[in-house]
């Protein structure tokens, strides 16, 4: 299956102390105050920057969903920890100043730690930051079960950085860690002509058996590493599993191809199941309701990759 590579988002934070703090001599010294006894002082600042999304000739191209860009990110939750937690920022923007606000959740906020103790820090746009036994850090994520309600997970580090190393400035670089999908839906010319019909309309369009819950562990290589996805501890277990409603009411299908009022969906990378496929209930004119479905067993959905599926009945599927 054709796939589109997603852009990524580059995040530039700046741990500042004061104005005293935030000037150095012209030798590179370290600022004159590293270590204010007041650490509110410090104030955070983030600036987001994001490349488009391309196809695979390399050209930039839109999308239909809510992916998060530059205009669109507005807040995102960073955890720091050195040995044990020290410390959890829920991170604004502010439209009017153009500028990012960190508010401390259970620390007096700024650098966390004094200024030699190495700090790592785990940023994420969704889910909750979890540290497991063999201190490994991960994003515990759940898809949104309402297609128009999901989430474009993102996550960021920078392991092991010291104030003193640093004069409070770190960088962040975000990766998308969900796969995006896009669904069109047309008949053929060949079902126009058999049935003689000009249209069909198609009650619902349904993608089932997908996996919605997963551990996403930030990378120690190159990308990120979902685990546990859809809770296979139980080979029977539906728990980590749903189905996907793609559209909101009747829709009427031409020749045409038409995207699917659920636009794109944020999905766990996954290999879809043996069950997993997309279910079609439609009616033709002066019949009954009938329903089909199309198999998508085996198909892999990559983090970081945009997969149009594209939904073409014909007289195979069309009875």
């Amino acid at each position: 299956m054709k796939h589109t590579t997603l852009f990524y988002l580059v995040a530039t934070a700046f741990a500042l102390v004061g104005a005293t703090a935030c000037s150095s001599g012209d030798d590179g010294d370290e600022p004159a105050n590293p270590t204010p006894t007041n650490p509110t002082e410090r104030k955070l600042v983030i600036g987001v920057s994001a490349n488009p999304w391309f196809d695979e000739n390399g050209n930039a191209r839109e999308t239909r969903g809510a992916v998060i860009t530059t205009e669109t990110l507005q807040q995102f939750s960073m955890d720091a920890y050195s040995s044990e937690l020290l410390a959890k920022y829920t991170v604004n923007r502010d439209n009017i100043n153009n500028s990012w606000i960190p508010t401390p959740v259970n620390n007096q906020g700024g650098w966390p730690g004094d200024k030699n103790t190495p700090v790592s820090f785990y940023a994420h746009t969704a889910g909750t930051c979890n540290k497991d036994d063999s201190g490994n850090y991960y994003v515990a994520f759940n898809s949104e079960e309402a297609s128009g309600f999901q989430h474009d997970l993102l996550l960021s580090k920078i392991t092991n950085v010291t104030y003193s190393g640093t004069g409070g400035v770190i960088w962040f670089t975000f990766d998308h860690a969900c796969a995006a999908v896009e669904f069109n839906i047309q008949i053929t010319n060949k079902l126009k002509k058999e049935k003689n019909i000009e249209s069909l309309t198609v009650n619902s369009v349904v993608l089932k058996n997908i996996a919605k819950t997963g551990d996403c562990y930030y990378s120690t290589g190159s990308g990120n590493q979902w685990k546990n996805v859809g809770d296979l501890s139980d080979p029977g277990d539906q728990l980590g599993y749903t189905d996907y409603t793609l559209n909101t009411g009747d829709l009427t299908v031409t020749t045409t191809p038409q995207p699917l009022p659920c636009n794109t969906m944020f999905v766990i990378p996954q290999t879809l199941r043996e069950d997993a496929g997309v279910e079609i209930k439609y009616t033709l004119p002066s019949q009954a309701k009938k329903d089909t479905i199309i198999s998508l067993a085996g198909t892999e959905w990559e983090a970081g990759h945009l997969y149009p599926i594209n939904i073409v009945l014909g007289t195979t599927l069309i009875k």
